[in-house]
């Protein structure tokens, strides 16, 4: 009996190794376009986000999806990835950007009906080990830059393995994206060109950034991210980087953070765990709420109301500029990755088996 196992084994290894290799050849999400499907606002949504008249949502396999009606029907846009997507921004009614997994940038001049590659993984070790190299002839005693440029060596040797989580445009030409172990990158001309920050970033352990929230004043924003990662950064150019907040009582990741009306901010994240700060970040007041799964997404609605979503599927709403929360009464029917505010008195969910709209009590 073993033997049969070891030669089946050996069988196997010769004949499905050889043919596996060349499948991963040829199967690139990177150089493959989304295929259309009939089913994609039933499939697997990370990101529903609002902006005009339009709803958008992002998922699965190169999945973008816009909708003209408030969400009842979705329409596919044209992507030329497969590569999932995690976020999408808009800062014009024609101007869109969207990011995913293998350090993909998209970019749409029309709405979101069509999408472009700006950028990917690929170009992140590249260009960075270019940039960093230039930088370490030019300041010598730096001994910064000699350490990033090893670090864009092993990001080369890992190719496209780093998704990035979020895409923050602060007008229609500058803006961010950031991603897994430390990856940000900003831009000045559109997404043109897409540059490299790391230099910036306190953030000297390479910790994932989760989410972006806006703060009071010009192009202000605070990162949250893994094991308690908190910054407050500045999107100038003449100070594009971003400082480590050190005040939070809770080492857990915030996966999600959302301003208020009233310029506080609201972190959620690991284990249900939610801090409020409004004094950027210098104090923070643990959040009353009811217990909950780690909490993934938040918005704050036309009523200045918040909500958060847990991944468990539970849905929180704060009346109070997020001081305190209480659950909803509303079933999703399973778990929760993203929520949107939706046309009068609505939610928009997404989640493994799509987008849901659901009543507001």
């Amino acid at each position: 009996m073993k033997l049969r196992q070891v030669l089946l084994a050996v069988l196997l290894a010769v004949t499905v190794a050889p043919w596996s290799v060349s499948y991963a050849a040829k199967y690139d999400v990177l150089e493959l376009p989304a295929v259309p499907s009939e089913l994609a606002s039933k499939s697997m949504i990370f990101a529903i986000r609002h902006y005009g008249d339009r709803y958008f949502a992002v998922g699965h396999q190169g999945h973008i999806l816009y909708s003209d009606d408030g969400g009842d029907s979705w329409t596919q846009a044209e992507v030329p990835v497969r590569s999932t997507l995690l976020d999408i921004y808009f800062p014009s009614p024609e101007l869109g950007w969207a990011v995913g997994h293998e350090g993909v940038i998209l970019h749409s001049g029309d709405g979101g009906k069509t999408w472009v590659k700006q950028y990917d993984g690929i170009r992140y070790g590249l260009e960075g080990k270019a940039y960093y190299e230039e930088m370490a002839a030019a300041d010598p005693n730096d001994t910064l830059f000699p350490y990033l440029v090893g670090e864009m060596d092993f990001a080369i040797s890992q190719g496209a393995d780093k998704p990035l989580f979020k895409i923050r445009m602060h007008t229609t030409t500058s803006g961010h994206a950031l991603g897994a172990y430390g990856m940000i990158l900003r831009t000045e001309d559109g997404g043109e060109n897409w540059y490299h920050v790391l230099h910036h970033m306190e953030n000297d352990s390479f910790y994932h950034y989760f989410d972006y929230a806006q703060l009071p004043g010009k192009r202000m924003f605070f990162l949250s991210g893994e094991a308690g990662l908190l910054m407050v950064g500045d999107g100038t150019v003449e100070t594009p980087g971003a400082k480590m907040i050190y005040s939070v009582p809770w080492e857990g990741s915030f996966f999600t953070s959302v301003d208020a009306t009233d310029d506080a901010i609201v972190l959620g994240g690991l284990r249900g765990r939610m801090f409020r700060t409004t004094d950027v970040g210098h104090t923070w007041a643990v959040v009353e709420k009811p217990p909950t799964s780690s909490l993934v997404d938040s918005t704050r609605l036309a009523n200045g109301n918040l909500v958060f979503v847990g991944i468990a599927g539970e849905i929180l709403i704060s009346t109070d500029e997020g001081y305190t929360f209480a659950m909803l009464p509303l079933r999703s029917g399973g778990r929760i990755y993203t929520v949107a505010e939706g046309p009068e008195g609505t939610l928009l969910v997404g989640g493994p088996h799509g987008i849901q709209k659901l009543n507001l009590p």
